[in-house]
């Protein structure tokens, strides 16, 4: 029953590690995609986004809301894309800083007019105004080439808040580097315990290789097992057993009057 419970958890352990080391995986190539070229996180051609603002919120099958974790397909070639009216694109807002990290952020919203010049009026679907109103946004109209990812339909709720919170130094800590400092003394522990269990099984076999063939009853041969055991166990910890000796040594000496 041990064995079972034991193996369990080592299973679950292994699982965990997976995750962790996919999640960390994910969060560092985001980090260094979105420092790239196209300023989005680009993870195999697709660009996990973080919701930051609940201006898409609605009853659309795909609309989203803050703290969710949207998957877009990025835009290799932004020059020659076309978009259609119900795309709902993701977009460089230039001046508007909603996490307040210093750096222009990334709107997704949906287009809802293509402009005679080409350029592309965009609105959120939660919002009475659109994008292009200087008053109300301020980044004016969405030309093409500012366009960076299309948005799939694809999103896992609130998942987001948990990709923001292990790109700080205290999530990371946490979540990540925490969890793998524990699980490598996890492993060095199991490590120390099967070379422990080899010895003894090595050690076990050779005694019995010792006397098998020996005109020994089948209790004397248990009993020489043991003792052989028993010897190799007080072989390897000898100083287990000499720093009780000595101290006891020291105490009697201590004890015995001085002559004068």
């Amino acid at each position: 029953m041990k064995k079972k419970l034991i193996k369990v958890l080592n299973i679950l352990v292994d699982i965990l590690v997976v995750c962790i080391l996919i999640v960390s995986i994910l969060v560092i190539t985001m980090v260094f995609t979105s420092n790239g070229d196209n300023g989005v996180p680009n993870v195999f051609g697709k660009a996990p986004i973080t919701v930051l603002s609940d201006s898409m919120k609605g009853d659309k099958p795909d609309d989203f809301e803050k703290g969710d974790l949207i998957l877009c397909d990025v835009v290799e070639n932004r020059v020659d894309a076309k978009y259609k009216v119900g795309d709902v694109v993701t977009f460089k807002a230039n001046g508007v800083d909603i996490d307040k990290d210093g750096k222009d952020d990334y709107i997704t919203h949906r287009i809802y007019k293509i402009n005679k010049n080409g350029t592309y009026q965009t609105k959120g679907d939660a919002n009475k105004t659109y994008d292009q109103d200087p008053k109300a946004n301020g980044w004016g109209d969405i030309d093409s080439t500012n366009i960076f990812a299309v948005y799939n339909g694809f999103k896992i709720s609130g998942f987001g808040n948990f990709i923001a919170y292990i790109q700080t130094s205290t999530g990371f800590f946490l979540v990540i580097l925490l969890p793998m400092i524990i699980f490598f003394l996890y492993q060095a522990i199991r490590v120390v315990i099967n070379v422990i269990a080899y010895n003894k099984e090595k050690a076990l076999k050779k005694a019995q290789a010792m006397i098998q063939d020996a005109d020994l009853t089948e209790e004397q041969k248990q009993k020489a097992i043991e003792e052989y055991l028993a010897q190799q166990a007080a072989k390897e910890a000898p100083a287990e057993s000499e720093a009780p000796a000595q101290e006891e040594k020291q105490e009697t000496q201590a004890e015995e009057p001085s002559a004068e």
